[in-house]
């Protein structure tokens, strides 16, 4: 079957949408990945969505400055997308800094290959576990069925930024966010106060002892303690946090298909 220039057209608007999705999506939106492998998948996955994709409300454009507008629509939808489906790791690498300064770890930061920024050792531990999480839960299948929904309820050209989307992304997903680092967070932190407190007494009664020399060994052992053994209550949060976080995307790209 020959393809037509309304074909041409609507298959690289899908490309650099589906692209935008993977940019700054979760694992695919590593900048370990090279931005010439991601713009490769989204060829892919947009031959394979493109038999399902509606021909209906797009004409030939022969203005390409116009038609340039479009792509670049069309690649800031995906990566709306790819941007709030990612928030749930970024609350996990947020609650791993937060008990990174409980335990006195915050200036022992090493170089993240996914953001190529630096972060935290608790932080990156938790990251990389939340990524094998992500993928035992089949979340990178969540991942593609956003793509392939996202054309249902988005058509091609048919954003609709309202202001319940922009408030469901400030307030709900951004609010859910610093919800899910607090709970990630709060094991080590209820410990870690409860053991200050101790300290505190200890200096009180012993005062010939040297409390901060001690204190920050008894901190730093007990921290990595409870994130040892709490290692099984994260796995268990996180992949209930995941699947909350799946309604939530699927609720932002309703509302941005009007």
């Amino acid at each position: 079957m020959a393809l037509t220039l309304t074909d041409v057209q609507v298959f690289v608007l899908a490309w650099f949408r589906i692209t935008g999705i993977l940019l700054v999506g979760p694992l695919f939106g590593s900048l370990s990945v090279p931005a010439n492998v991601k713009a490769v998948f989204g060829f892919v996955f947009a031959v394979i969505f493109f038999p399902l994709l509606p021909r209906t409300g797009i004409a030939v454009e022969p203005n390409l400055a116009l038609y340039f507008v479009w792509v670049l629509l069309e690649m800031g939808v995906g990566m709306l997308i790819g941007f709030a489906a990612s928030l749930i790791f970024t609350a996990v690498q947020f609650g791993g800094q937060i008990v990174d300064q409980e335990l006195g770890l915050s200036l022992a930061n090493i170089i993240d290959p996914i953001s190529n920024e630096q972060i935290s050792v608790v932080g990156q531990f938790k990251l990389f576990l939340a990524t094998i999480v992500y993928l035992a839960i089949d979340g990178h299948h969540f991942l593609l069925q956003a793509v392939g929904q996202s054309f249902r309820a988005i058509p091609l050209l048919g954003l609709r930024l309202n202001d319940a989307a922009v408030l469901h992304v400030s307030d709900t997903m951004i609010r859910q966010m610093f919800e899910m680092a607090v709970l990630i967070a709060a094991p080590a932190m209820v410990t870690l106060m409860l053991l200050t407190l101790a300290m505190a007494f200890m200096a009180r009664t012993v005062p010939e002892m040297n409390i901060f020399v001690v204190g920050f060994s008894v901190r730093l052992i007990v921290g990595l303690g409870v994130l040892a053994f709490g290692i099984g209550a994260f796995v268990h949060l996180l992949a209930k946090g995941l699947r909350a976080h799946e309604h939530t995307v699927w609720d932002l790209v309703k509302m941005l298909g009007g």
